[in-house]
């Protein structure tokens, strides 16, 4: 990726349309508040008003600009004007909850759209933003005015089968007509129309999903984001490619599908497997694939075999929700597109130190809950009531050296350019880096994570509704630091680790190693 651009200098006419963009903008934002009090419109249909014709604005831009500055300039400032404009309520026409930062996810998504593409992929930008004026509005409209809609609710916004079919027609029609109007240049030119239609249909695909799962306006960030690096791997990759990431499509939505009917997943967190591996198996082929799904299926397999005596202390049961999936596999998400993006040989080794934590902590909790006898906190070594947050056993740090080796060994094969004698010691590095990081979320669950109390039963749980419907009362620990949040420390530890002792061990023993 090329980011030089940002240091040219703009001409002034660059600077000019800026100024007539702005000013196109703030009078759209201007008359759809004056017709909504006028009119008596809804702060829905003002909203999306302006939604659909900010974008179809910013669809001119790469063309009338010949310097990315002025947008960067223009998408800083609406992302800071719009989070202002919210939190004073200053646009009540454009901003109808307090809590959702829609309008200010939209113009940060821009901005970093233009940093990441601008000097090569042009089209990326316009494709995604596209989506978004008009996909994403086509499936409010659709949703609110269709008559019965069939009514889903993953997290907390409601959404409609009829919203979301609108959605995936309307932005595969969008992406296509850009792919028209702007044609990209591409190594498969003999059918350049099918395989431009193809990746429409691709990227509208994980749009959509993504837009289910949205919550209080996060899809507007997600969604042109995700769009956009499908369309970066697809427009800028091969045939092997192409097809590599079709079979990673086809394979997720299996283990996304199948998963929620066994119970492994629920609904939100079956959505978001399926866009995480969007992500990891279609861009990282089976190298990337094999050792996710090893942590995945093995990881769930344990879960489902227990947690029953403690469902009432444990915050999540044996099905993984949305905000599992994100803890314990986000991270590798990212480092994947950062392989994509600026590929180093650092990267698949550090995606394998978080994946090696995720199961070590998973198979630790399992195996300790079983096999482990009189746990310990961890802090002060002091006996603890089995199931307690940072609490260990002799039983639990077999199962993270268990769960981290095997997730090493699962990698073993995908690196070829090392030695044997040099795979060994980066298969050691991994498990001691996975079961030192359980360590770290043990550490973590002992001292910051957050602790309720039930006004009911008196019990300590790490759930905030306990006895049914009763709130709990938060008793130790930081607020925003539950299970989920611990999780996702675990996995960065992981990759932290596993880099630190790659990085030791180059210094006292010279080898071929990834730096």
């Amino acid at each position: 990726m090329n980011y030089t651009h940002i240091l040219e200098i703009p001409p002034i006419t660059d600077w000019t349309n800026l100024l007539l963009l702005f000013a196109g903008i703030f009078l759209v934002i201007l008359i759809s508040e004056v017709i909504r009090k006028k009119l008596h419109w809804s702060q829905e249909a003002t909203r999306k008003i302006v939604h659909i014709s900010v974008g179809l604005m910013l669809l001119l831009t790469p063309v009338l600009l010949k310097t990315s500055l002025p947008l960067l300039v223009i998408s800083l400032f609406f992302t800071i004007f719009n989070f202002v404009a919210l939190k004073k309520n200053l646009l009540p026409g454009i901003h109808i909850d307090r809590h959702n930062l829609g309008t200010v996810y939209y113009a940060f998504s821009f901005l970093v759209l233009v940093l990441l593409f601008w000097t090569d992929y042009k089209i990326i930008i316009i494709a995604a933003m596209m989506v978004m004026a008009v996909g994403d509005a086509a499936a409010a409209i659709v949703g609110h005015n269709v008559w019965e809609p069939h009514i889903y609710q993953l997290i907390r916004d409601q959404k409609s089968r009829e919203g979301s079919m609108a959605m995936f027609v309307v932005s595969a029609v969008a992406i296509f007509m850009t792919f028209l109007l702007y044609p990209p240049n591409l190594a498969t030119s003999s059918h350049h129309i099918f395989y431009l239609l193809l990746f429409s249909l691709m990227a509208a695909v994980v749009a959509t999903a993504a837009e289910a799962l949205g919550d209080r306006g996060n899809d507007n960030l997600s969604v042109p984001l995700l769009t956009a690096f499908v369309l970066y791997f697809l427009l800028s990759g091969d045939k092997i490619h192409h097809f590599q990431f079709l079979i990673g499509m086809l394979l997720g939505g299996t283990v996304a599908f199948f998963s929620y009917k066994v119970r492994f997943l629920t609904a939100n967190g079956s959505i978001s497997t399926f866009l995480l591996a969007n992500v990891i198996f279609g861009f990282g082929g089976w190298k990337w694939t094999i050792p996710i799904m090893t942590f995945f299926l093995l990881s769930s397999l344990l879960s489902k075999l227990g947690k029953t005596s403690y469902d009432e202390i444990f915050e999540k049961g044996s099905r993984r929700d949305y905000l599992q999936v994100w803890a314990n596999g986000g991270l590798a998400g990212l480092l994947m597109i950062w392989e994509i993006l600026k590929p180093h040989p650092f990267i698949y080794l550090a995606y394998l130190g978080a994946m090696a934590a995720a199961t070590a902590d998973t198979w630790a909790t399992e195996i300790g809950m079983r096999l482990g006898r009189k746990p310990r906190l961890i802090s002060n070594f002091k006996p603890v009531p089995p199931g307690t947050s940072g609490g260990v056993t002799l039983g639990g740090l077999w199962g993270a050296f268990l769960g981290s080796l095997i997730l090493a060994l699962a990698g073993l094969g995908f690196l070829p350019e090392y030695q044997p004698i040099e795979k060994l010691l980066i298969i050691l590095l991994l498990t001691l880096a996975g079961m030192t990081a359980s360590l770290v979320d043990s550490l973590l669950g002992a001292t910051v994570q957050v602790q309720y109390r039930c006004s009911v039963c008196q019990k300590i749980t790490e759930k905030r509704i306990h006895c049914k419907t009763n709130q709990t009362v938060p008793i130790s620990g930081l607020k925003w630091m539950n299970n989920d949040m611990v999780n996702f420390f675990n996995t960065l530890a992981g990759t932290i680790l596993i880099l630190w002792f790659l990085q030791l061990f180059t210094l006292l023993i010279p080898w071929q190693g990834p730096y």
